[in-house]
Parts: structure tokens; C-alpha cells; sequence
């Protein structure tokens, strides 16, 4: 419960006044509660989807919990992604790399990368919102969460840091427990079996095999990871599970 209360916290503007001991050591520990985290962000945006689907078209109401999604996470993994791409993508060495991710200034690499999330969450929604049931459209919504924070547990197996900063935010998560991670996993299969059946399984699949791509990527060009390359694999997992959940729902 802790570590919930952490997480609520640290990734949303949701406020809980309530104090919580070794806030990193809960951070790493409660790792195999992650993906119901998102499973309980997800449903409170659930909710913004069904009040606005019975005023205004699916296809409003998923633009809507978007914004929603801002205003409760406050862009979080947004602004992450965005620094990774400016970072990585800058044809630069190394420390380099690093240096334009602490960057608080935006670049066009990460401008493009938002444009193209969002293109991805928003076309694919549109293109089979026509055959959209409302407990469907409920479910897109939850996942959406869910698989983000699955795509961020698989980056902390056998994690190596590499940011700049020695006490940031990623070297709380050095040295996560692969039970923790694995936990994390299957909960949430388990929540997308339950909404999608053996399709959010396979879709699943997809964004399991990207994320360990990205993952050999940013390996490759920084030695290791940092927070901006952590948060980015959310963003990054929910781009490639509705390219393709759009294929198979």
C-alpha cells in the first residue's frame, strides 16, 4: 500500500498527504505492484471516457481522456520520451547524449516524437471506433496504462545506470528483483486476457519484442539507462499496442 501511495504520488497530481518511510527503497520494492498502479490510473480514466461518451462521440470522448491523461500525470512519461528522443537521436557521443536529456529545452527530435504518439494513439482509435462497443472502448482505455507500466518493468531487468546524475531518479530502480518484474508481467496479462482474451496476448507479444529492441538501443549508445530512457518506454509500449490492437479488435 506504500508503494502505491508512492507512485500516486511521484507519477500523478493526484494529492495524497500521507508520509511514507524509505520512499526509494518502496519505490524499487513495490515494483510488482507497477502494473496495478496503472490498472488503477487506468480505471479513473475509464471513468472520464464513459462520462464523456454519453455526451459526445467516441472518437471526442478518447481525444478528451488524452487530455485527462495530462492533466492526471502531468505529461510525465511525455516529457521523458521527448528528452530520450532528443538525446539519442542527436548524433552525438555519449556524454553528449546525456547532457541534452537534462536538457529542460525541447528539440525538434522530441517534438516529432510527440506529434507521432499521438498520431498513433489517436488514428488507429478512429479507424475502428465505428465498430467500437462502449466496454470496449472502457478496456482501450485501461490498457493504455497497463501496458505502459509493463513496458516499464521490462527495462529494469538486470538494469545498468548510465545518467549523469549518481543520485537521480533511475538509480532507484537498480537492482529490481526479476520475481518483482516477472509479477509485474503476468498481472498484467492477466488483465489483458481478461478484457481482450488471447488478442491482447499477442498484441502484448509485439510490445514485449519492441521494448527489448529499444532497450539493446539505448544499451548500445549510452552503456545503460537513465530516468528519461525508463519513462520513455510507456509511450513507447502504448504507440506500438494500438497499432496493433486496432488490427485484432
Amino acid at each position: 500500500m506504500k508503494s502505491l501511495i508512492l507512485y500516486f504520488q511521484f507519477f500523478t497530481r493526484i494529492p495524497i498527504p500521507i508520509g511514507v518511510d524509505k520512499p526509494m527503497e518502496r519505490m524499487k520494492s513495490g515494483i510488482k505492484l507497477f502494473t496495478f498502479f496503472g490498472l488503477l490510473v487506468g480505471l479513473i480514466e475509464a471513468i472520464a471516457f464513459f462520462l464523456a461518451s454519453q455526451l459526445v462521440s467516441f472518437n471526442i470522448a478518447w481525444l478528451i481522456v488524452l487530455f485527462v491523461d495530462v492533466l492526471l500525470t502531468g505529461g510525465f512519461h511525455l516529457d521523458a520520451v521527448a528528452d530520450m528522443a532528443d538525446g539519442l537521436f542527436s548524433s552525438r557521443k555519449k556524454e553528449r547524449m546525456l547532457e541534452i536529456m537534462k536538457d529542460s529545452r525541447m528539440g525538434s527530435n522530441g517534438v516529432l516524437i510527440l506529434i507521432f504518439y499521438y498520431l498513433t494513439c489517436v488514428i488507429p482509435f478512429m479507424e475502428v471506433s465505428s465498430d467500437l462497443t462502449l466496454k470496449t472502448g472502457i478496456f482501450l482505455v485501461i490498457a493504455m496504462n497497463v501496458v505502459g507500466k509493463m513496458g516499464i518493468s521490462l527495462m529494469f531487468y538486470h538494469m545498468v545506470y548510465s545518467g549523469s546524475n549518481p543520485q537521480g531518479l533511475g538509480t532507484t530502480f537498480v537492482g529490481v528483483k526479476t520475481v518483482d518484474i516477472i509479477i509485474a508481467q503476468i498481472v498484467g496479462l492477466a488483465i489483458l486476457y481478461a478484457m481482450f482474451g488471447y488478442h491482447g496476448l499477442i498484441v502484448y507479444g509485439f510490445v514485449f519484442l519492441f521494448i527489448l529492441l529499444y532497450r539493446h538501443m539505448v544499451y548500445k549508445k549510452i552503456d545503460g539507462l537513465n530516468g528519461d530512457t525508463l519513462g520513455s518506454a510507456a509511450p513507447l509500449s502504448q504507440m506500438i499496442f494500438m497499432l496493433f490492437v486496432s488490427m485484432v479488435i
